[in-house]
């Protein structure tokens, strides 16, 4: 295997994707059969209330290397991915956002990244030098102020937790999974502490494709993060 080693599972949690998610497979699946290694594709529908689930299996037909699993109420991205974990089979487990923000190209760079450093996370850093993304000021500055609370809460020393890109040892999942209790938007920073807790080696990488930041938060959505971030730094304390 030249980009890392054994089976590799996508994992790509997906809530009211009708839209986006039969391309989203195709792309996925195209760009992990160019690299000629085993891989698996878990689409994960977290509860939507559109045809999102049909419009998925419909693609997964067409691509024997992906499945679709599930279950009727939304829980969050975190819950979503940790369900879509518990029923992969890769050696690595890469996290990837359904709606392609991140482009599937940052896959085999994320591999090659856990190959050559030796680490046992890798996360996607949209503010890296090399990263190419494009944001508003104010969604600039509502990333660098929340990653400033990560730092100042949990002490984790890096530059993004958010990026819908990352690559996990499966072993790094089966130690931490059951102490993540964040569903939704502070998923990440719990799952990256409680890694660093357990001295797993984390390595960040850049996105070489665009990467075009239009999301926007509404305040409840803001004080939910907050509170999310202040249950974490209490159940676990700092880095």
């Amino acid at each position: 295997m030249s980009e890392g080693r054994g089976t590799v599972s996508i994992v790509m949690p997906v809530y009211n994707g009708e839209d986006f998610i039969s391309e989203s497979i195709r792309r996925v699946s195209e760009t992990m059969e160019k690299l000629g290694i085993p891989y698996e594709v878990v689409v994960v529908d977290d509860g939507s209330s559109d045809s999102t689930r049909r419009r998925a299996m419909e693609a997964a037909a067409k691509h024997p290397n992906v499945k679709v699993v599930g279950y009727p109420y939304n829980l969050g991205k975190g819950a979503a991915f940790l369900y879509g974990y518990k029923h992969s089979k890769g050696d690595i487990i890469v996290l990837l956002d359904a709606d392609l923000d991140i482009p599937p190209q940052q896959v085999p760079l994320l591999l090659r990244v856990m190959k050559r450093t030796g680490a046992d996370v890798v996360i996607t850093d949209k503010w890296h030098p090399l990263s190419r993304t494009r944001a508003s000021t104010a969604r600039r500055i509502l990333s660098r102020a929340w990653n400033l609370l990560v730092r100042l809460a949990t002490g984790l020393n890096l530059r993004d937790t958010q990026t819908g890109a990352k690559a996990f040892k499966r072993e790094v999942l089966d130690a931490v999974a059951p102490r993540i209790y964040a569903k939704r938007y502070a998923f990440d920073v719990e799952l990256l502490l409680l890694a660093v807790k357990k001295r797993y080696k984390i390595a960040e990488a850049p996105c070489l494709k665009p990467i075009n930041l239009t999301a926007r938060f509404k305040p409840r959505e803001i004080l939910r993060m907050l509170l999310e971030l202040a249950s974490i730094t209490y159940r676990h304390g700092r880095a």
